[in-house]
């Protein structure tokens, strides 16, 4: 069941992975947050009628809860990310968001009580040394104490969703937790784009694809895979491939936007792989002791 977990988190991260590639053809086309609110909004409603579907029996708690997590996830994680990319480094911004490993294991020790492992220590070590030298950029001005702190603030709430995600999608759906989640959190965008003026639904034809794309694959898709591994894995070992996320998004942007790797986006990708291997090779050994030890009864 665990390698099922993670073959569901290898096709999450290759579609998170493809996120920056697809935004970066979109810039000066269509407002950050307006691509935030139309993701989400896409997404949940695609999903909807696989959630009519199944009929699932609600409670005015899972409304609530519902909302919550859309308000967490999308509206104040991605929100704060975007503002963040626009007061500061989108490169600092990158490295903090793929940070929230660190925050995944503090909230699952606290809420889900897992144990804090050496393996899931070293994992987040080598993963951070690791995106730190494939994102930086070694250019300290940019950064605003303002920016850090919203950077921050996405990594510890989108941490905060990962746990609570887990813990809810024990009694119900993922896509029916996907589904609603999404378009109650994009509805809280409606008054800040209305207020700034900001097209709600106007869409260039030449993007209306990678909108879509962004909307049923990203915002749709992706969630329900994370949160379909998180059914079989603990939250702080699903989180980890995270780290892994620049590494795909960097080999993307070789293939598809012709961009070259430097010697120290190459070391970060190896620091972060070890560290991926560090946390594959302790599962690999607990499965195989645990089958040892089934088949010697």
């Amino acid at each position: 069941m665990k390698y099922k977990g993670y073959i569901l988190l290898a096709i999450t991260i290759l579609i998170f992975s493809t996120l920056e590639v697809v935004t970066s053809t979109l810039k000066g086309i269509i407002n950050p947050l307006q691509l935030t609110f139309l993701r989400f909004f896409i997404g949940g409603f695609t999903l909807l009628p696989f959630v009519i579907a199944k009929k699932e029996e609600l409670q005015r708690k899972d409304w609530l809860f519902f909302l919550g997590l859309g308000v967490l996830n999308i509206f104040i994680s991605m929100g704060a990310l975007q503002l963040s990319i626009s007061l500061g480094k989108a490169s600092t911004a990158a490295i903090l968001i793929s940070s929230n490993p660190i925050f995944v294991m503090i909230f699952s020790a606290l809420i889900l009580k897992e144990k804090v492992t050496f393996d899931k220590i070293a994992c987040i070590g080598f993963g951070v040394l690791g995106i730190s030298l494939i994102i930086y950029k070694g250019n300290s001005g940019g950064d605003t104490v303002v920016s850090l702190l919203l950077a921050l603030l996405a990594s510890l709430t989108f941490g905060l969703y990962t746990v609570l995600g887990k813990l809810k999608s024990e009694g119900i759906s993922s896509i029916t937790m996907i589904s609603l989640s999404s378009i109650l959190g994009s509805f809280f965008y409606l008054p800040v784009l209305i207020y700034f003026k900001i097209p709600l639904f106007y869409i260039p034809l030449d993007a209306i694809i990678k909108v879509l794309y962004l909307g049923v694959f990203l915002s749709g898709i992706a969630y329900i895979t994370y949160m379909e591994a998180l059914k079989v894995l603990t939250a702080s070992k699903g989180a980890m491939v995270f780290f892994l996320k620049p590494v795909i998004a960097s080999t993307l942007a070789v293939i598809f936007l012709n961009e070259v790797l430097s010697i120290k986006t190459i070391i970060g990708m190896l620091l972060v792989l070890i560290g991926i291997l560090i946390n594959f090779v302790k599962l690999h050994t607990k499965t195989k002791g645990s089958i040892e030890a089934s088949a010697a009864e």
